[in-house]
């Protein structure tokens, strides 16, 4: 579908979700030498209206969030206009490797770029003292800014009571997707259509279509079929990890779930849910209907298994596997897409697959200790000029008149010209759409005038975005949109609970490292394990779990919960 390459461009997850991060060899912490200056000037506006004329100013930005093409954003059109109105553009890296490496050696050696998303390791370069704070820099120098994130100011500080990252969204509103973003059981649009469009609601009822779909056609285009993989590749973990929190009507809080009433935090690494997940899918592994190259394949792999045309389904959030969504829509096979279900254990279980409004305050954007004061304010007046609502339209609408039309009532809406334009790969990263959609300080959700931020989300434009087959699917569902079938989010002002600050080296922080580690090496064995062996190799990770410190990660993040519903509330 058209919108696909639009909207899974935008998404970070929320969760784990695609965030942008910057890095340099920083052997000039102000970057205004004869290498990195331009020979032009520019005019530029600050908070008061008065313009001054200043060179132009490059400075470093490391993308750890992903691979994707390095470019100094005046090569773009919006980046353009951005250095014209600030006179500072950035150089971007992006991340090749791995991220805990690539940052722990920034860490070691003290040398930052001037602006750094870390990703993961985010919490780890605040323990070492690698950014700056951002409290009194956004309140004297970025007034547009501080207006987009005024509601959230007190999530986004730390226990010392400083603001060091800005993460990108900034909810103001709820705004209903589309397409799913999120988390999904997605099934290949083939198998559906060849079993008369099966609407799978447990968990049960999703393997038994894979499973016999498998049956009667064993091998695809003469490979073997694929009924169902997982993403299991270095921090993607998570896709594997998180399902059964999922399953049991839970949203993505990370490794606990949120007691609605108490506001408590449990894990459920041993609970009974995640059990009954990893008794399925060795069920599912006996029956061969699992993929054996799971725990080996990385992320690009797994991403062209997806593409491949013979896997019949996995779990993923919309985001992550945007990549491989785009070359299948590429192909123009509408069969060999897939379409995602809310899946719960029983049919009783209320799905929240659909993340309520919230503001997640890590990862994101910092400046970097090493940058001149000077450096610092430049940075921080081209974030206020990106927070500007025109700016903030300009980069998620584009130009009325080329990229959206205005109705007589005010809303926005797009020509199928204009969508296929917006739509354009190599014409969206030759804007800039792509590199300043996500990642920068932003809003989500609607602006003060009812129109949508994402277009995609916008009812007049994702309509006719739908290609002639996805309505056939919609009309198979009797459905209007492709999230339609997923409950409303229930409100969580603490949500997410995984962007819980830790410290490093804590209990806690421990607890997190011991608990991937434990399940990397674990549920391998369990879910290949013979049937008659699963219970004794559960049994032994239960055990293992239980010698970990888990109260402490439980008491953080139950602390962090509730501490974010109580300034939410204003108490």
């Amino acid at each position: 579908m058209l919108f696909k390459k639009n909207y899974l461009l935008l998404g970070f997850v929320l969760m784990f979700l695609l965030f942008v991060v910057a890095c340099s060899d920083d052997e000039s912490t102000s970057n205004t030498d004869d290498s990195n200056t331009e020979s032009e000037s520019s005019s530029d506006t600050d908070g008061e209206g008065e313009v001054e004329q200043q060179e132009v100013v490059t400075f470093d930005f490391f993308d750890a969030s992903g691979p994707d093409t390095d470019i100094n954003t005046s090569e773009t059109t919006l980046g353009k206009q951005f250095e014209e109105a600030t006179g500072v553009n950035f150089d971007i890296e992006h991340i090749v490797g791995d991220v805990n490496q690539k940052i722990g050696t920034m860490i070691a050696s003290g040398d930052y770029p001037e602006l750094l998303n870390a990703e993961q390791s985010t919490d780890a370069v605040i323990d070492a003292g690698g950014f700056v704070p951002l409290n009194d820099l956004i309140k004297d120098h970025a007034p547009n800014l501080y207006k987009m994130y005024e509601p959230y100011w007190e999530l986004m500080k730390r226990d010392d009571e400083n603001i060091y990252i800005i993460s990108s969204g900034a909810p103001n509103g709820y705004a209903k997707p589309v397409t799913q973003n999120q988390g999904a059981w997605w099934i290949k649009r083939s198998v559906l259509k060849e079993l008369g469009y099966p609407h799978p609601e447990t968990l049960d009822e999703y393997f038994d279509i894979i499973e016999t779909y498998k049956e009667d056609n064993p091998t695809i285009d003469g490979a073997d079929t694929i009924g169902f993989t997982a993403l299991t590749y270095d921090w993607r973990f998570f896709a594997l990890s998180n399902q059964p929190n999922h399953l049991a009507g839970y949203p993505n809080d990370g490794g606990v779930y949120v007691d609605m009433d108490t506001m408590d935090a449990t894990i459920y690494a041993d609970k009974e849910m995640t059990h009954r997940w990893l008794e399925k899918l060795n069920d599912v592994n006996n029956k061969g209907l699992f993929d054996r190259e799971a725990f080996t394949q990385n992320y690009d792999e797994y991403l062209a298994k997806i593409t491949s045309g013979r896997l019949l389904g996995f779990f993923d959030y919309g985001w992550q596997v945007g990549p491989a969504f785009d070359t299948l829509e590429a192909d123009d096979d509408i069969y060999n897409d897939y379409m995602a279900f809310p899946v719960t254990f029983e049919k009783d279980i209320k799905d929240q697959y659909l993340d309520p409004v919230a503001y997640v305050a890590s990862p994101g954007m910092g400046i970097t200790t090493g940058t001149s004061e000077e450096d610092q304010i430049k940075i921080i007046k081209y974030f206020d000029h990106l927070a500007k609502i025109e700016t903030q339209k300009l980069i998620m609408w584009g130009v009325e008149g080329e990229h959206y039309e205005v109705d007589e009532d005010g809303r926005y809406t797009r020509t199928m010209e204009q969508i296929e334009l917006t739509s354009d790969l190599e014409y969206r990263d030759s804007y800039g759409f792509s590199y300043f959609e996500w990642g920068w300080p932003r809003m989500s959700g609607k602006f003060d005038d009812g129109n949508a931020v994402e277009p995609p989300t916008q009812p007049e434009v994702a309509t006719l975005m739908y290609t002639e087959g996805d309505q056939e699917f919609l009309d198979a569902y009797d459905i209007t949109t492709f999230t339609e079938n997923f409950a409303a989010p229930d409100e969580r002002p603490w949500f997410p609970a995984w962007d819980t600050p830790i410290e490093t080296g804590s209990p806690a922080a421990i607890y997190a490292q011991q608990i991937n580690d434990l399940m990397v090496r674990a549920y391998p064995a369990i879910i290949n394990a013979e049937p008659s062996e699963f219970e004794s190799k559960w049994e032994e990770y239960k055990a293992e779990v239980a010698e970990l410190p888990y109260e402490a990660y439980e008491e953080t993040i139950t602390e962090s919960v509730k501490n974010k519903a109580a300034k939410l509330s204003g108490n």
